[in-house]
């Protein structure tokens, strides 16, 4: 890994992190859009993971003494957010995607309602848009304006089936982070739900603003639509699910301890969807899920009747 690096070593408010990898249509407007902030000392840290198109020859023609470009073999988003996380020295924590769009000045806003609140974590919302010039919000159902614990958060999102972990909606304290010793897990698909779990379950401050300052872009044409990536985002929900069970074993507060099976029951419904739909080797597929996961502990997890009907119809086809 090579480290290239021009930042001065004055105090820094927030670190906006951005994994790229084949890049270069997009990553210069959002780069652009980042360094015209002055209200806000900012550091900009870009992982370069292994590009093989012309991005890294763009990234590194970037001249401003806030920018900081990692480079390395590619090992994934993931490794890349970790490796960036290792040397980031901002009091707050950004991430964002390299094909996405934000709104101008949005991390001064963000980190002034970061302050103001006084809250660990912040969630924003954001639109999402696809092929057509229409566009939605990304969630419609959080307590916009209101403080309150992780735990709360959690048994928020669960009962109303709404679970916002895209990590370019957040604005975390970094002391947050390292008090609790927060990284990526590896791995290729859907680690940001357990980031955002982990995030919660935390137990820290919350704030959600429904301030979109932010464009998420559906590509129909990106790795996570591609047929060959099925298999590899199916096993990826199946670590998800083993973990948010294995994070509920170990909660010590029983209500959050009953909402975190729930939840992954509602991660599993993700998964059986995409394994029915999708998934090329059923088999293989099916062994690692019987593996991973039990029935006992998805049991767990029932609330309703239609959680009933859904076990039955998931054991019938994995358990």
């Amino acid at each position: 890994m090579t480290l290239i690096s021009e930042i001065q070593t004055e105090r820094i408010d927030v670190s906006i992190i951005i994994p790229v990898y084949n890049a270069a249509e997009t990553i210069g407007h959002l780069i652009s859009k980042i360094l015209r902030e002055t209200r806000v000392v900012i550091e900009l840290i870009i992982v370069n993971d292994g590009s093989t198109d012309a991005t890294g020859n763009l990234i590194r023609d970037v001249c401003d003494n806030r920018f900081i470009l990692i480079e390395q073999e590619n090992q994934g988003v993931y490794a890349a957010r970790n490796a960036a996380l290792d040397i980031h020295r901002g009091e707050w924590v950004i991430f964002l995607d390299a094909d996405d769009d934000v709104k101008d000045g949005f991390i001064y806003e963000r980190w002034q309602d970061a302050i103001n609140t006084q809250a660990d974590v912040m969630i924003f919302n954001a639109w999402r848009t696809g092929s057509s010039s229409s566009k939605t919000a990304v969630h419609v159902k959080q307590p916009y304006g209101k403080n309150l614990s992780g735990h709360d958060w959690i048994r928020h999102c669960v009962t109303h089936r709404e679970w916002p972990h895209y990590l370019w909606l957040q604005i975390i304290r970094s002391s947050y982070i390292r008090q609790h010793s927060l990284s990526f897990q590896s791995g290729k698909s859907h680690k940001d739900i357990l980031w955002t779990i982990h995030l919660a379950a935390a137990n820290g401050r919350f704030c959600l603003s429904d301030s979109k300052d932010y464009t998420y872009k559906v590509n129909a044409d990106s790795i996570t639509h591609r047929s060959d990536y099925f298999d590899v985002r199916a096993q990826s929900y199946i670590e998800v699910i083993a973990e948010i069970i294995r994070l509920a074993r170990l909660e010590q507060n029983i209500i959050i301890r009953v909402f975190l099976y729930r939840h992954a029951l509602v991660e599993a419904r993700h998964f059986l969807g995409l394994f029915r739909n999708n998934v090329g080797d059923k088999i293989g597929v099916k062994s690692c899920f019987r593996e991973s996961i039990s029935a006992g502990d998805l049991f767990r997890g029932i609330n309703s009747l239609s959680d009933v009907f859904f076990f039955i119809k998931l054991s019938g086809k994995l358990l």
